[in-house]
Order: C-alpha cells, then sequence, then structure tokens
C-alpha cells in the first residue's frame, strides 16, 4: 500500500450518482465528521462507507464527479476521498470545478491505481493518495490523519 499526506493546508433530493441504497448519513452527532466518498465500484463504497462510519465519521457516497459536484452544494464535506476514473464526470474534472467553486475547503485524497499518483496529486493539489489496491486499515490511518475525531486516539 502506498499512501502519502501533505501537510495541512489553509431532506434534500440527492444526485443521481448516489450509491445504491441513497447512502447519505450525514448525522450531526456532536464530533461527526463528514466524508464524501466518490467512487463508481459500489462494493468498495460501500466498504468504506461502513469503516468510515463504523469509525464515528458521516459519510455520503457518490459514483461520479458530476453527483459529488450536485452534492457537495447541500452538504460541506470535511473530506473528500475521490477516484480518479469514473464515467460521466472524472476526478480531474471534478477538482477542476470544485476549486473554482469558491467553497472548496474540504481536504482531498485521491483513491488511484495510477503509477503517477504522487504527480498527479501534486497537479491536482491534492492533499493526499492512496493508491489502489489498499489495504483498508491503511486507508482508515489516512482518513484519521487528515481528519481526526476529538474522541479519536492515535
Amino acid at each position: 500500500m502506498d499512501a502519502m499526506t501533505r501537510p495541512h493546508r489553509s431532506s434534500e433530493p440527492l444526485a443521481s450518482g448516489v450509491q445504491k441504497g441513497g447512502r447519505i448519513d450525514m448525522k450531526h452527532n456532536g464530533e461527526s465528521r463528514k466524508v464524501l466518498v466518490v467512487d463508481d465500484d459500489d462494493e468498495l463504497a460501500e466498504v468504506i462507507r461502513e469503516a468510515l462510519r463504523d469509525s464515528g465519521y458521516s459519510v455520503a457516497t457518490v459514483r461520479h464527479g458530476a453527483a459529488a459536484l450536485e452534492l457537495v452544494r447541500h452538504i460541506s464535506p470535511d473530506l473528500i476521498l475521490l477516484d480518479l476514473t469514473m464515467p460521466i464526470m472524472d476526478g480531474w474534472s471534478f477538482v477542476a470545478q470544485y476549486r473554482r467553486n469558491g467553497k472548496s475547503d474540504a481536504r482531498i485524497v485521491l483513491l488511484t491505481g495510477n503509477s503517477h499518483a504522487p504527480e498527479i496529486a501534486e497537479t491536482l493539489s491534492a492533499d493526499g493518495y492512496v493508491t489502489k489496491p489498499f489495504d483498508l486499515a491503511d486507508l482508515m490511518a489516512v482518513v484519521r490523519r487528515e481528519l481526526p475525531l476529538a474522541s479519536a486516539t492515535v
């Protein structure tokens, strides 16, 4: 597993790309931090969603960048886990449009099988990356590093 993070930088209808089952768990229960998972692999997104939710994060999942752009208008995620290769709108296009939006303060961690992940993360000014395939424990370590919960022990 290869993971890298960079130092810290300063009842609505859901998008059509929301994962099967309408997965959005944006609960505001005290310390809950919001994570948006953008990946067209339904099984992987569900595993990530469950692991994040079980760790105390609020989670929404969508299947492509266009759905993610629509959803971030309604929620303000703290962290976006972003696949680069998706139908309709890929991760590259999502980042470009999200950054132009002005309300783009979420940290972004790329999920990619591309062997040039470090360069891509640098080009997109992403806060980090995790290369696929990855171990779920390694992904969770990156999430905790990027978005610690107040009650979490590191």
